[in-house]
């Protein structure tokens, strides 16, 4: 078994996405790592703080954050490795501060 230690590579992470009560952390060279423990639990460290919930199955890295993409209601966020994701309605109010940097696409 290996162990992952991820404030070594905390710095690489682009997200993390829950699957039932694993989490996957993907990361910027598209090596994905999938450890047995929910996103909620990883959510709580201290060095992924920084990190923006914007649905039940997202933890965001907001370095790695290219733009956002609004189609009516719906909004959602392009990551650099190509990923789209969307927020929930009531996560919305957390990326307010994402379109005060000019990060909306249309």
């Amino acid at each position: 078994m290996t162990y992952f230690d991820c404030s070594e590579d905390i710095m690489q992470i682009v997200y993390l996405e829950a699957d039932v009560n694993y989490t996957i952390y993907h990361f910027f060279n598209g090596k994905k790592i999938i450890l047995p423990t929910t996103l909620k639990r990883h959510e709580a460290k201290e060095n992924l703080r920084h990190f923006l919930r914007v649905h039940r199955s997202f933890l965001l890295n907001p370095d790695y954050i290219i733009g956002m993409r609004k189609e009516g209601k719906k909004v959602s966020i392009q990551m650099v490795n190509g990923k789209e994701v969307l927020v929930s309605r009531r996560k919305k109010p957390i990326i307010k501060h994402l379109k005060k940097q000019q990060f909306l696409i249309a």
